[in-house]
């Protein structure tokens, strides 16, 4: 019974031993490298959601959103708090009802469509889908083309990237007459990207990436200078499906709204996934977590922050092993004991 006492004492201590050494490398080798695994989508959007989307968070944006009459985000941050279960206070949804009733609906259509359709302006909802349906048109073309043009006739500030768009929107709706509709794509994505143009949410990113792969100017035009632009009829037709996707989940106005978080073209591929898990919601949830991108709840979970998240538990194992490793004195004593047994 002494012997095998002893010999289970010695292949613990060796034992403790290996599992320690092993330990320390496997660790080691982890943090030099950043070792990490991204968890499930459903996991990173709730751990989002818990860190930016509190219930009085939540209240204090719905507010805002209805005091600037924006009533599609209200609803997207009404119904992401019905979603998290934390809902919108009682007074905040009867206001959100009220601007939704169909009579305070038509009235602000009938306020701003007939003005954004004509001027182009995006100030609210109704105006910039009015200048959006304009820009589906030749109408919004010809009118972005006089006025910017107008502007370098009298030597005031203009927007070259609009007035390329104008000019590829023109080029565009001729391609889709003459292609039986091939085209539209193309002209689709020009009419929504003027849109944003004008409501501030194109960014300067995207619109690099976008004069570098869909708009080239055009050889030995004198256009105060730099402002001629030809369409890549199929480069600007990839970026018209995938802004038509969007639009098919929130429709065109809210992808043009949307259109502030996307920086390349990977952030636009994204744009369509990410309307389709958010739905009503998408914006609002781009606004709380500053992406429109699935990308960005991909959390990935390094193996500092697992460790610091089960310290006690991770000193258990190590002191456990380092005292069983160490413990080469003690089995000395115990093997003298377990020798006399």
């Amino acid at each position: 019974m002494g012997r095998r006492l002893v010999r289970t004492l010695d292949w613990t201590s060796r034992l403790s031993g290996a599992a320690l050494g092993l330990s320390v490398a496997a660790v080691a080798l982890g943090l030099a490298r950043d070792v990490g695994w991204t968890v499930p989508l459903e996991t990173a959007v709730a751990r989002t959601f818990a860190d930016v989307a509190p219930a009085e968070t939540l209240e204090t944006r719905a507010r805002a959103a209805l005091d600037h009459e924006d009533v599609a985000l209200a609803r997207g941050y009404a119904d992401l708090a019905a979603d998290l279960n934390r809902p919108l206070e009682a007074g905040t949804l009867e206001r959100l009802a009220a601007m939704e009733a169909p009579g305070a609906t038509a009235w602000r259509a009938m306020r701003g469509a007939a003005w954004g359709f004509a001027t182009g302006e995006t100030e609210g909802g109704a105006a910039l889908a009015g200048a959006v349906a304009a820009d589906f048109t030749v109408v919004g073309d010809v009118r972005d083309l006089v006025s910017e043009g107008g502007k370098i006739a009298r030597g005031e500030e203009h927007s070259d990237l609009m007035l390329g768009l104008a000019a590829a929107g023109i080029a565009a709706t001729a391609a889709t007459v003459a292609t039986a509709g091939v085209a539209a794509p193309a002209k689709f994505g020009v009419s929504v990207l003027k849109a944003a143009g004008r409501a501030g949410t194109l960014t300067a990113e995207f619109a690099a990436d976008l004069g570098r792969r869909a708009l080239k100017p055009v050889g030995g035009a004198p256009a105060a200078g730099r402002a001629a632009k030809s369409i890549d009829l199929a480069a600007m037709g990839k970026v018209g499906r995938e802004l038509r996707a969007a639009s098919a989940t929130v429709g065109a106005g809210e992808t043009v709204r949307l259109m502030k978080f996307v920086k390349s073209g990977d952030d636009l591929a994204e744009l369509a996934p990410f309307t389709a898990r958010f739905g009503t919601r998408s914006r609002a949830v781009a606004e709380l977590t500053g992406r429109a991108s699935l990308r960005a709840f991909r959390t990935t979970i390094r193996l500092a922050e697992r460790l610091l998240a089960h310290l006690w538990a991770v000193l258990l194992w190590f002191g456990g092993l380092v005292c069983g490793a160490l413990s080469h004195a003690g089995f000395r004593v115990a093997r003298m004991l377990a020798a006399r047994i």
